[in-house]
């Protein structure tokens, strides 16, 4: 009788473990941690923002909440932004920044020549693309163009080319420009002159109106716009707006007189049809996710999206208040309705908005490196009189010890350095657990003595 019991007791155990490891693989599965682990990496999950004014006096308000979540949308991993601003020739951007870092690899291990011919053939590509390109990809493009031209005796290019990429980057230092004395002379010139220069402001008018603008890697803006605080020279202007092509172009900021500059931009071929699309959904904001999932899906198709987010926005009180819906990649579509905080905590809101709605997350831990040196020459840092503190980390791009650093700023770690690669082995580890319970648990071929043993406690005299 005990035996039986006991067996049923164990048969229930095994039975909730079973359960148990069921349950917890289902909730890994459905969790985004689980949806993750299976996506590729590399995969882009391509995602479509739009906040739209909830009545005309939120116009403003719309503007800013839909750049902004566009700004945040782009730090999120795994997640690209889709717009309806495209920009010529983007899918050559990959191949230009490759080419870029090749050529700066050259150059640092001495190969001016190799680095010359790839910076030249890449420049009208880059060119192109330039709407797209990031600062940094810029500022090492310059950098490096600069340095490859004044190692072939030709300073007057190289000056230029060093002064567009000191304003673009202002924190690099001569260390970085350790080429040869004469490379650090040069910078330390250049960097003398732009520093003397005074602050200037420009204004940027653009027809259409309210699209936004960006000046170097500053704060996105509406325009029409003020810049101020740039020091006069070249500066890289790009500006977006839905429906039409991206603009963008290195604008010079004089010393003297008025800095405006008045941007005509281009529509694109499928404007009518992309207001056609964007004014259907508009109008179905108030209905239900069913009525409106025909006017999402043809939008989303029309985008080449995988997931579309359309919002109304409002100023309501202390808050953004934002309702609207969101379809996923299945068609699925769901209603969304939030209050973001108009105070110092409305980023972090709107980053865990945007990160529990996309699945996605923030990678806290990349951090933006400098733009990287030459290998460290103590002869030239000596005679070019650069002082190297025994306290002073030195980035050194072809230091062996340093392999897993890449230019961009992100560290270069084998499969066990992703989180993806702990959580599964968590769950294996968890489902080893689960079979060995299993296992000792099992009575069918069980053999030797069982049942109960009685024990019995007596007090000592």
């Amino acid at each position: 009788m005990t035996n039986s019991m006991n067996t049923k007791r164990i048969g229930h155990l095994r039975a909730r473990i079973v359960r148990t490891g069921v349950a917890l693989t289902v909730l890994l599965a459905l969790t985004p941690v689980g949806r993750l682990m299976a996506q590729e990496e590399g995969e882009q999950k391509r995602v479509a923002v739009f906040v739209l004014p909830a009545s005309e006096s939120d116009a403003r308000s719309a503007l800013l909440l839909s750049r902004v979540l566009r700004e945040n949308i782009k730090g999120l991993t795994g997640v690209e932004l889709v717009t309806p601003a495209p920009v010529q020739s983007l899918q050559l951007l990959p191949q230009v920044k490759a080419d870029i870092e090749r050529a700066y690899q050259l150059l640092n291990g001495k190969q001016v020549a190799g680095a010359m011919e790839i910076l030249k053939k890449v420049r009208p590509t880059l060119e192109q693309v330039l709407p797209a390109v990031d600062v940094r990809t810029l500022a090492l493009y310059y950098k490096a163009f600069g340095v490859a031209q004044m190692l072939s005796q030709n300073p007057s290019e190289a000056r230029k080319a060093v002064e567009i990429s000191l304003i673009l980057w202002p924190e690099q230092t001569n260390l970085e420009y350790a080429y040869s004395v004469e490379m650090v002379k040069l910078f330390n010139e250049v960097y003398a002159t732009v520093a003397n220069r005074r602050s200037r402001k420009l204004k940027i008018v653009t027809e259409p109106e309210n699209a936004v603008v960006v000046v170097d890697g500053r704060e996105a803006t509406q325009s029409p716009a003020v810049v101020t605080n740039l020091v006069a020279g070249p500066h890289v202007v790009r500006i977006a707006m839905d429906g039409y092509e991206q603009w963008a172009s290195f604008e010079t900021v004089k010393d003297q007189g008025d800095n405006v500059l008045n941007v005509q931009l281009s529509p694109i071929p499928q404007k009518a049809e992309f207001d056609m699309k964007l004014v259907a959904v508009s109008r179905t904001m108030k209905k239900t996710p069913e009525e409106a999932t025909p006017n999402l899906v043809a939008l989303k198709e029309f985008l080449g999206a995988h997931e579309l987010i359309v919002l109304e926005g409002t100023m309501l009180g202390e808050n953004f208040e934002l309702k609207g819906f969101h379809i996923k990649q299945d068609g699925s579509v769901f209603p969304v309705n939030r209050a973001l905080p108009r105070d110092a905590t409305l980023m972090a809101s709107i980053r865990e908005f945007l990160s529990g709605l996309v699945e996605s997350f923030y990678d806290i831990a990349q951090k933006t490196e400098g733009l990287g040196g030459p290998p460290i020459d103590p002869v030239i840092l000596e005679q070019s009189g650069i002082a190297v503190d025994q306290g002073t980390s030195v980035f050194d791009p072809d230091n062996p010890v340093f392999p897993t650093v890449d230019r961009k700023g992100k560290k270069k770690g084998g499969i066990w350095t992703k989180w993806w690669f702990w959580t599964g082995v968590g769950v294996i580890v968890a489902g080893g657990a689960t079979a060995a319970a299993l296992l000792l648990l099992n009575t069918d071929d069980a053999s030797g003595p069982s049942g109960t043993i009685q024990i019995n406690l007596n007090p000592v005299d």
